[in-house]
C-alpha cells in the first residue's frame, strides 16, 4: 500500500512538472527575459512574432549550444541542445534520474565514410499533449549529440518547413 501511494505521488508530480531544462518547461509559458535570466543566453525576435534564444549553456557541467523557441503565444516550443558525444555517458543517467525511464530506447550502429562503426543510442520520453524529449548520442554527424525537447506544434512546424523545400527546386 505504501509503495503504491509513493508511486502515485511520483506520477502526479511528474505530470504536474513535465519536462524542463533548468526550470524552463517545454510546452509552458515563458518570456525571453526569464530564459535570459535562467540560462544566460541571448533572445531576439524571430519570424511570426516568435522569440528565438541562442547561446552556450551547460548541462551536468558539460558545454552545449542551445536553440530555444517561444511561439507568438509565449509558450516554449523547442529547447535543442547540441553537445559532444563524449558527454553522452555523463548526461544519460542524469536524464533517466530526472525524467524516469525512457518511453523508448533504440540501439543501432552507424558508420562513417571510412567504414568505422559506432554504437548509436537514442532515448525518447513522451509526455502529455504531445511533448517529447529525445536524447541521441550522435546527431547529424559523429561530432554532435542532441538533446531535443519539443512540442507537437514544433515538430509540425519543422515538418512543414522541410516539405516546403520541395517546391523550391
Amino acid at each position: 500500500m505504501r509503495l503504491s501511494i509513493l508511486t502515485f505521488c511520483m506520477l502526479i508530480s511528474f505530470n504536474t512538472y513535465g519536462f524542463d531544462f533548468k526550470g524552463i518547461k517545454i510546452g509552458a509559458p515563458a518570456t525571453a527575459e526569464q530564459v535570459q535570466e535562467k540560462l544566460g543566453v541571448e533572445c531576439g525576435a524571430g519570424s511570426n512574432a516568435t522569440q528565438v534564444c541562442n547561446g552556450t549553456v551547460t548541462i551536468a557541467k558539460e558545454q552545449a549550444r542551445m536553440n530555444l523557441l517561444i511561439n507568438s503565444s509565449g509558450v516554449v516550443q523547442r529547447i535543442q541542445l547540441a553537445l559532444s558525444p563524449e558527454s553522452f555517458d555523463i548526461i544519460e543517467p542524469l536524464l533517466i534520474e530526472k525524467f524516469g525511464p525512457p518511453t523508448k530506447t533504440s540501439h543501432s550502429v552507424i558508420q562513417n565514410r571510412m567504414g568505422a562503426k559506432f554504437n548509436q543510442v537514442s532515448h525518447w520520453w513522451s509526455g502529455e499533449g504531445g511533448i517529447e524529449v529525445i536524447y541521441a548520442k550522435y546527431s547529424g554527424t559523429l561530432d554532435n549529440s542532441s538533446l531535443y525537447f519539443s512540442t507537437k506544434e514544433d515538430r509540425e512546424l519543422l515538418g512543414k518547413s522541410k516539405a516546403d523545400r520541395a517546391g523550391d527546386m
